[in-house]
């Protein structure tokens, strides 16, 4: 087991859909709501290439009838908290390591969820829902914050790119993630803990990484394993 011993002007970013939570959200949430072959068609051209993932969001979204009252419903009583995530996150405020969400996620979601479960103060990173009535557009984060980036041709996505403004202040750069908006950045981090297909895909890349099922497996490698070390 790998022990990390130095956290000294560390911080983390974390996913949010897999990661702090069971089971990603959207997936459920149109596996729920969505019509059924509708939705495993739009999926099929997305895996097959005729559709990026952008395209493939907005679809989804535009094809379910819902108001954001209900969205947000949805989110508080079907989405579950990653087991051990308050006693990690607890463990980074004793530690002074701050920690910020970064996600491809809708921030109308994450934010009451988070709510919900104590957590008031952590910067949120995501993309938007823009709800009229039951009718739901996707306003995309790089698109309104970054749009002067991402027709350049060295632009990778948002997130590396929120990695690299706090890599301006921060030595070491922990990152957490499960999923395929997260291979991207996961190349960007100093420590990465993956699972699920981002574990899969640090596998098959050669990208050096610690796997994790819940945040009891990251608290022991940040916090236990280095205070017995020492």
């Amino acid at each position: 087991m790998r022990i990390i011993e130095d956290l000294s002007n560390a911080i983390v970013l974390s996913d949010f859909d897999g990661t702090i939570t069971t089971f990603d959200t959207n997936v459920r949430l149109f596996d729920k709501y969505g019509e059924e072959k509708y939705i495993n068609k739009l999926r099929e051209r997305y895996f097959k290439g005729e559709i990026d993932l952008k395209t493939l969001s907005t679809l989804e979204f535009r094809s379910i009838d819902m108001t954001e009252e209900a969205y947000v419903e949805y989110i508080l009583t079907d989405i579950q908290l990653q087991e051990g995530f308050k006693i990690f996150y607890n463990n980074l405020k004793k530690h002074h390591i701050p920690f910020v969400i970064v996600s491809g996620g809708f921030i109308n979601g994450i934010e009451p969820f988070m709510a919900k479960h104590g957590f008031k103060d952590i910067p949120i990173y995501g993309n938007r829902l823009i709800f009229d009535g039951g009718d739901i557009e996707v306003e995309f984060y790089d698109e309104k914050y970054l749009n002067h980036l991402i027709h350049r041709e060295d632009y990778i996505d948002c997130k590396v790119e929120i990695l690299n403004k706090y890599r301006k202040k921060y030595k070491k750069i922990i990152f957490l993630g499960d999923g395929f908006t997260d291979k991207y950045v996961a190349k960007e981090a100093d420590i990465l803990f993956a699972k699920d297909y981002l574990e899969e895909y640090c596998a098959e890349k050669d990208i050096d990484y610690i796997g994790w099922e819940d945040f009891y497996d990251i608290n022991e490698y940040l916090f236990q394993h280095r205070e017995e070390a020492q």
